[in-house]
């Protein structure tokens, strides 16, 4: 039986992040709320190169796994296969050295790099269609174009790809491109909140299974439990 490891308060949290859900997917250690060293992966290349580009960073940071507090990673929405190899990656190495880890959605990850207390997070989701999490309330639904452009009324809406801003006009848009290091705000929440259990931390699809795998949907918008 893995043994839980709880983080020790009165330090400074030494964290693996990894999030390889968008466009850019990368790993980067951190030590309280400092991002000390990041490492960009090729798009596609994230289940191949992650292991290898957390090896380089503990090594030239004088860490091993075990130094780690714990592991952040990014749970989705993205990219189906980016977020599986991320989930996968930071899971076994939890259960290879008994940490906790903590998971965020990328939309609130989103959200913290903007700032925002209000409005809308938003990232592409393929099909014509948007990643939509309301900020003050956290509820996260797939949304068309059009009716985004009507709910916003004048609220400001934080986009993480130039394209989608492009597409938000009538919107109050700000382009706030994601790296992993944004991810640190929110996986230090989740540790604080005690989300750490392995078994309980899943994918954050947004979509419906159904959806996901091709088959007809019901429903033309879905929220996230």
């Amino acid at each position: 039986m893995l043994e839980r490891v709880s983080v020790q308060p009165d330090k400074p949290k030494r964290l693996l992040l990894i999030d390889t859900c968008g466009e850019t997917a990368g790993v980067a250690l951190s030590s309280g709320e400092q991002i000390l060293a990041s490492e960009d992966l090729l798009r596609g290349s994230a289940s191949a190169e992650s292991i290898s580009a957390v090896r380089r960073m503990l090594s030239r940071s004088g860490w091993t796994l075990q130094d780690l507090d714990a592991v952040g990673v990014v749970r989705g929405p993205g990219s189906f296969t980016g977020i599986r190899a991320g989930l996968a990656v930071a899971k076994g190495l939890c259960i290879a050295v008994g940490l906790p880890l903590a998971a965020a959605s990328r939309l609130e990850v989103l959200a913290d790099a903007a700032s925002l207390e209000q409005g809308f997070a938003v990232l592409d989701a393929g099909r014509g269609e948007l990643y939509v999490r309301e900020i003050g309330t956290g509820r996260e639904w797939l949304s068309s174009t059009a009716d985004l452009q009507a709910a916003c009324d004048h609220q400001q809406v934080v986009v993480a790809e130039e394209h989608v801003a492009e597409r938000l006009a009538g919107c109050e848009t700000i382009l706030r491109p994601l790296h992993v290091g944004d991810a640190l705000s929110a996986v230090l929440r989740r540790l604080d909140e005690g989300n750490s259990d392995i078994a309980l931390i899943d994918a954050n699809y947004v979509r419906e299974a159904d959806d996901i795998y091709g088959k007809q949907a019901s429903k033309p918008i879905r929220v996230a439990p």
